[in-house]
């Protein structure tokens, strides 16, 4: 699966597709949704982390769970009432459900996920399996 976005009339790859792609072999999967929002995937020495704006997304509208492996993370943004007689002159706000998948790296820990949300931003942290840490080797 190689996800196309349109960015100043030319096609070009998704850049964080083509960084999991390179990385982990497979990219973080994007499942046909009408609301897409975008994770930032870091690495440090301890742990993974992802982030995703999610504004408007409510903890009890975001499931996020790990299997075999993938972690899945799927919400739903409710789309405002409107009243009767109101039309719409512009609507570029995004409403409904998403959901996103990662195949974990090899050294991640599937039983050590912490996730927060917090002013709508949505934090995973998955810690790094100790024996995949790298530790130094003292001379002597």
């Amino acid at each position: 699966m190689y996800e196309l976005t349109r960015l100043n009339n030319r096609t070009k790859a998704d850049p964080f597709t083509q960084i999991a792609r390179d990385f982990f072999g497979v990219p973080l999967t994007r499942d046909t949704a009408t609301h897409t929002p975008r994770f930032d995937f870091i690495e440090t020495d301890e742990n993974y982390r992802l982030q995703a704006d999610l504004p408007g997304i409510a903890e009890e509208n975001l499931e996020i769970t790990v299997h075999e492996g993938v972690l899945s993370v799927s919400g739903t943004r409710a789309e405002e009432s409107t009243e009767e007689g109101v039309n719409f002159l512009v609507r570029e706000r995004q409403y409904g459900s998403f959901e996103r998948r990662l195949k974990l790296p090899k050294d991640a820990n599937a039983e050590q996920v912490q996730a927060k949300l917090e002013a709508g931003v949505l934090a995973i942290t998955i810690a790094k399996k100790a024996e995949h840490k790298a530790r130094k080797i003292e001379l002597g």
